[in-house]
């Protein structure tokens, strides 16, 4: 995995992770992470971004590599704040696809633009929440996340699949799950994932980013590279459910086709 930065201007608070080959014929889907506080440091997550992108995914986490400021962002209480967070990882998914396009590009004919997803932690995941309604997303998830109340207009917009992954004892456990709930309700289709005993991030900082991680990974894998084997739905969903067996998860789900 190749850790970088860019000099575009649209890429100065972000930091790229990605695998270390690229022209060759796998086309790389886009992920976009949002840092835990909004803290907008690149490295924060570094072990599950590169884990993730060692799997075939253009990771760009929000923050810059070697600190430097960016500007801030406030906790949301409404949709329109929600819109506002989420501007940041949309504006680096459409660089990044773009930047496809372009033969000069050092990622020239390498992405894949048509499967993008946006997920994060804690006030990153609602950064995630804020691109949930553009047209261009394909999928979208929480991590140890949540909007602080209810909102039916943020909720009505949603057009992609959920994912919702938290701790038992997670200060967000509550707000993921009604998250889930309240898009489920609407028909979308979702996932929820808590781990017993797992307090705000669970092991997201753990070697290869931990049980969250792998998670996240194959929620990934499911929604932007069709892989329904144990790699991807077959993880989460069905007989062959890693943690849906396990004492150790509550898990739900809902309108999976």
């Amino acid at each position: 995995v190749v850790v970088e930065t860019n000099s575009d201007s649209a890429m100065a608070c972000g930091t790229i992770y990605r695998p270390q080959e690229l022209g060759g014929a796998e086309k790389f889907p886009i992920l976009a992470w949002g840092e835990g506080a909004c803290s907008r440091d690149g490295k924060s997550n570094s072990a599950a971004m590169a884990e993730i992108a060692s799997h075939g995914y253009f990771v760009i986490a929000d923050g810059p590599l070697n600190g430097g400021s960016c500007p801030s962002i406030g906790m949301p209480n409404t949709a329109a704040d929600l819109v506002n967070m989420g501007k940041p990882l949309l504006g680096y998914i459409k660089w990044a696809i773009a930047e496809n396009d372009k033969p000069c590009s050092a990622y020239f004919d390498s992405l894949d633009g048509t499967k993008v997803a946006a997920d994060g932690f804690s006030c990153g995941g609602l950064m995630a929440a804020g691109t949930s309604a553009d047209p261009i997303m394909t999928t979208y998830g929480i991590t140890s996340s949540g909007l602080t109340g209810p909102d039916q207009n943020f909720y009505s917009k949603v057009h992609t699949p959920f994912k919702a992954l938290t701790g038992s004892t997670d200060t967000a456990y509550a707000n993921a799950k009604r998250d889930y709930q309240q898009l489920s309700d609407l028909g979308i289709a979702a996932v929820f994932f808590s781990k017993n005993g797992a307090g705000h991030g669970g092991d997201l900082t753990a070697k290869n980013g931990g049980d969250f991680t792998k998670v996240n990974l194959a929620w990934l894998n499911w929604q932007l590279k069709g892989d329904t084997s144990e790699k991807g739905k077959g993880f989460l969903i069905g007989s062959g459910c890693t943690f849906c067996n396990n004492g150790g998860w509550e898990v739900m789900s809902k309108n999976i086709p």
